[in-house]
């Protein structure tokens, strides 16, 4: 879950930091052009990332819950004859 969480803190401080650039002026040069375009490269791909990183926790959470129910469906043998 930590990893989450700093994903999002980093998601967070890439698109503020690519807003606040946005609205400051409409003329930028090259380099800011090339530099905003990897932010929201960035960006996009740590929401890939957490996209992944929650599929795989439903997931887990899902194999948990059938492999548990599983276990409760066997019959345990009688210890005593």
């Amino acid at each position: 879950m930590h990893v989450l969480m700093r994903l999002n803190v980093i998601a967070a401080a890439v698109l503020e930091f690519s807003c606040v650039h946005i609205s400051e002026g409409i003329d930028m040069t090259e380099d800011e052009d090339r530099k905003a375009r990897e932010r929201d490269e960035i960006a996009a791909r740590v929401a890939a990332f957490r996209a992944t990183q929650e599929k795989f926790k439903r997931e887990r959470d899902e194999y948990f819950v059938s492999t548990l129910e599983n276990a409760r469906k066997v019959e345990r043998p009688s210890l005593w004859p």
